[in-house]
């Protein structure tokens, strides 16, 4: 049961974060050529809208978009003027950070959510607020956690470079499901609490300067701005692939650390 609730929540995660790029380019004229819920092979074309076929795909988690001219093209074919290479880099950076700040808003509704529903405070009785401050302390409970994600990944990233780094609360796909099952035992705030620290997570992870990672789009768009020249497609192929190797590895081996952690 805890797997399935695991793969539900991710797929949310991913497509919540895919939607956000998609409404973002709409808004930009940048052209979406499919929308998919899981990942190829294809299963079933749902139905079309503006332009955008939604499809149901076999593999049954997570999901992508595809932008018409997101990745350049090396045999250098005409584009036309809906292509997300032909906007300008304001345009393009705009796309690529939707996906996080999609995944920030969805947390703060989450929190929000559990606000409304109610917590334990101190004194171990209910707290509930009304719909106005749910939402009001649920945006400052989104920015504390936020901020407090971004000083742990600090020195945990200052801690690799200097060689001092503690990886033990480094938790994979693995240690995920096992945590995600414990949220759902205790209850829908619990759940939903765990859900929107999962989702603040990947936003601000989403950002490091990493090839195949948004934040890593975003450097490479800097870098054709301050150039003013765009990044050969030869190039921006290889590192999207090296950093996409180096992120599989990532994952292999805290995956097999907590399967490790488990026996």
């Amino acid at each position: 049961m805890s797997i399935i609730i695991f793969i539900i929540v991710l797929s949310v995660l991913v497509i919540v974060h895919e939607a956000g790029h998609m409404f973002v380019a709409k808004f930009f004229n940048i052209r979406v050529d499919e929308f998919g819920l899981g990942y190829p092979p294809i299963m079933k074309k749902l139905f079309r809208w503006r332009g955008t076929d939604f499809t149901l795909n076999w593999l049954p988690f997570g999901g992508f978009v595809k932008i018409y001219g997101e990745n350049p093209d090396p045999e250098h074919k005409e584009i036309g003027n809906d292509s997300f290479q032909t906007k300008n880099h304001g345009a393009q950076a705009a796309v690529l950070v939707a996906g996080v700040v999609a995944n920030l808003l969805f947390a703060w509704l989450l929190l929000s959510i559990v606000l409304l529903i109610g917590i334990n405070g101190n004194d171990g009785l209910l707290v509930k607020y009304s719909f106005f401050q749910a939402f009001w302390h649920g945006l400052l409970t989104t920015l504390k956690i936020s901020w407090l994600i971004i000083q742990s990944l600090g020195v945990l990233i200052s801690g690799v470079f200097l060689g001092h780094a503690n990886l033990a609360d480094v938790i994979g796909p693995v240690g995920l499901v096992d945590y995600v099952g414990k949220a759902a035992a205790e209850g829908i705030s619990f759940l939903f609490y765990f859900v929107a620290l999962i989702s603040i997570n990947l936003s601000i992870v989403n950002l490091f300067p990493v090839p195949a990672l948004d934040g890593g789009r975003l450097l490479f768009v800097a870098i054709e701005s301050i150039w003013r020249k765009p990044i050969p497609p030869k190039v921006f192929n290889i590192m999207n692939t090296v950093g996409f190797a180096i992120l599989v590895l990532l994952m292999i081996l805290v995956t097999f650390r907590d399967i490790r952690h488990l026996i």
